[in-house]
């Protein structure tokens, strides 16, 4: 690793104790021992990258999913572990079998070899079944990274990571909210009320419907997934036609680079909207879903601005119509 403090790259035996053997000064992490692998310089990386070079402040949980996503691992691992699994198993049962002589050597390694074969081609038929039976989580909990990663980080350089903010950020009182947002994730809230979301919207942030103030419209923003599209059909039931959905979507995080992918086991049925298609309809039973803690400051704040831009459109009877005309649709003449 390269020391952050003198840029001198470090073998593991010149950072006993995480001390640099070239400057003598501690540094936070060990990437042998932090989860994901992390490094002071790496940890700041992410931190620039969450602030998206404008100074955004982020929460832990978002720091946390962006050290984590790219060590999720793939629904492929159970399949290719219970390959090599019972390949060795065989093996070690073939070989002992060999050598006390129960099998004579010749046609003993064509008969090890051929039910190798099967069983591969057996769980090759499998393969699709696995995949869905299997999960993908976060390699660390989220308090395993806030007791071995920002807990270091804090002792060592006195302060959280630049522009960290607290994942239970109370939001400022709006007197006369124009809009409200509902999310049920706290860190969520908190990031939008650290970068001023209800002064430049007159946004009141709620986590419970009992919060929401009466007559205004309602943002309702959730996980991208069977119980948080559930949370939000109970909701707009709830409020009525107030409520305006902002997802996450199946429709979007199924394949964007930028989404942040785990899964539990799949479910059999689920209540989803017809609108739904077949293939995010499927994704979704198979126990995907996306988290709303993981966007990142600047991409949660993009999407809360659509969100306002098409109240007010709602709202403005010119916007309507020129939605209604359409961007191609041009007026004929009488």
């Amino acid at each position: 690793m390269i020391c952050p403090h003198c840029q001198t790259s470090l073998l593991y035996r010149q950072r006993p104790k995480r001390i640099c053997s070239s400057c003598g000064r501690p540094f936070a992490l060990e990437p042998k021992e932090s989860p994901f692998r992390l490094h002071d310089l790496r940890l700041r990386r992410l931190a620039d990258r969450l602030s998206d070079g404008r100074g955004l402040l982020y929460t832990g949980p978002q720091l946390y999913f962006a050290a984590g996503r790219r060590t999720l691992p793939s629904t492929g691992r159970h399949y290719r572990f219970a390959a090599v699994g019972y390949t060795v198993l065989i093996g070690i049962v073939g070989g002992a079998l060999l050598i006390t002589g129960v099998l004579p050597v010749g046609p003993g390694l064509a008969g090890i070899a051929a039910v190798i074969l099967v069983a591969n081609l057996l769980l090759l038929r499998i393969r699709s079944r696995l995949a869905r039976r299997s999960t993908v989580r976060m390699e660390r909990s989220y308090a395993d990274f806030s007791t071995q990663v920002l807990r270091p980080w804090q002792r060592v350089y006195g302060a959280p990571p630049a522009r960290l903010t607290r994942d239970d950020f109370r939001p400022p009182a709006v007197p006369r909210p124009r809009i409200a947002l509902l999310c049920p994730d706290r860190p969520t809230l908190s990031c939008l009320a650290a970068n001023g979301a209800p002064a430049t919207w007159q946004l009141a942030l709620c986590e419970r419907p009992e919060q929401v103030p009466p007559g205004v419209p309602v943002l309702v923003l959730h996980d991208a997934g069977v119980a948080g599209i559930g949370w939000a059909r109970r909701v707009r039931e709830a409020l009525g036609p107030r409520a305006v959905l902002l997802g996450l979507s199946p429709a979007t995080v199924r394949t964007a680079r930028w989404a942040v992918r785990v899964k539990e086991q799949p479910v059999e049925a689920a209540e989803l909207p017809p609108a739904i298609g077949a293939e995010d309809r499927q994704w979704l039973l198979d126990g995907w879903w996306s988290p709303v803690a993981a966007l990142p400051p600047a991409r949660l704040l993009a999407l809360v601005q659509r969100g306002v831009d098409r109240v007010a459109e709602a709202a403005d009877p010119d916007r309507r119509r020129a939605g209604q005309v359409g961007f191609l649709t041009w007026p004929t003449p009488a």
